[in-house]
């Protein structure tokens, strides 16, 4: 298996908490090679309201949250995960629609 197949993304879920918090979750493939993940989310408008990068990915699955930077985010919102070993230099990358709050 190579490299690329190895450090791709499983799944990726993101979840209202609140107006400014969003529940994140990403699984990638078991037999990863420690990935950068870099999580960007965007409003409706294609603005980036928050972004996360986690360093050289120990386990295939991690859950945090990402705080909305900016007060007036027009929902819905996107995120999406990109992984990486060199910068620049994109392996995978997946999006997804955060669910809000009923």
């Amino acid at each position: 298996m190579t490299d690329a197949l190895e450090n791709t993304i499983k799944s990726i879920t993101g979840t209202e908490i609140s107006g400014s918090r969003v529940h994140v979750v990403v699984d990638l493939e078991e037999k990863h090679t420690k990935p950068n993940l870099a999580m960007v989310l965007n409003d409706v408008l294609g603005n980036e309201v928050s972004r996360s990068l986690i360093m050289g990915m120990l386990d295939p699955h991690v859950e945090f949250t990402l705080h909305v930077r900016v007060p007036d985010a027009k929902p819905p919102l996107s995120l999406t995960g990109i992984t990486f070993i060199e910068e620049d230099q994109p392996i995978d990358s997946k999006s997804v629609n955060v669910a809000r709050l009923a």
